[in-house]
Formats: C-alpha cells, structure tokens, sequence
C-alpha cells in the first residue's frame, strides 16, 4: 500500500468523518474558494484536494446553493477502503 503523507492521511480522515468541501466554480467573487463543512484545523491546499482526488479518494458532484454553481467533495467509497486499510496498518 503506497503510504499517504501526513496532511493527506489527515484530510482522508477529517472526510471519512463525513465532512465535505465545496469549491466554488462560479463566476463571482467567490471563484475558486474552499468552504469546508467544517474547520480543517489547517488549510488545505488545491494541490492536495486533487491529489486526493486524482488518487479517487475522494468523488465530487455539482451542487447549486443561492443560484452559485460548486463542485461538492466527498469521501469515495475506495476512499473509505483505503482509510480504513491505513488506519489498521498504522495501528500495527
């Protein structure tokens, strides 16, 4: 199993609590930006939120909220597999 750095086993877990992220891909002043479901703690960077999806931890789906499009980041169900296989590997 390819190990997982530090802040991404720390996002995996904060999204296998079920929390999301919303990322804005709407013309507006809010282009771009993250709005966690809850505080991180620490911020996540973009890079590390691709990563993640890239590696298909994560899914996204479109939501619209007040008429502004966002792309909603969730836990994959072979996210959740691997966090799981993770946490047993780094109890042992």
């Amino acid at each position: 199993m390819e190990k997982l750095t530090s802040n991404q086993a720390t996002h995996l877990r904060w999204f296998s609590n079920g929390h999301h992220i919303d990322l804005c891909i709407d013309i507006c002043n809010q282009l771009g930006r993250f709005f966690p479901s809850d505080p991180l703690g620490q911020i996540i960077k973009q890079s590390q939120l691709q990563a993640l999806f890239i590696r298909g931890f994560l899914k996204r789906e479109f939501i619209e909220i007040h008429r502004i499009s966002y792309w909603r980041f969730t836990l994959s169900e072979s996210g959740k597999q691997y966090f799981e296989e993770y946490k047993n590997d780094s109890s042992k």
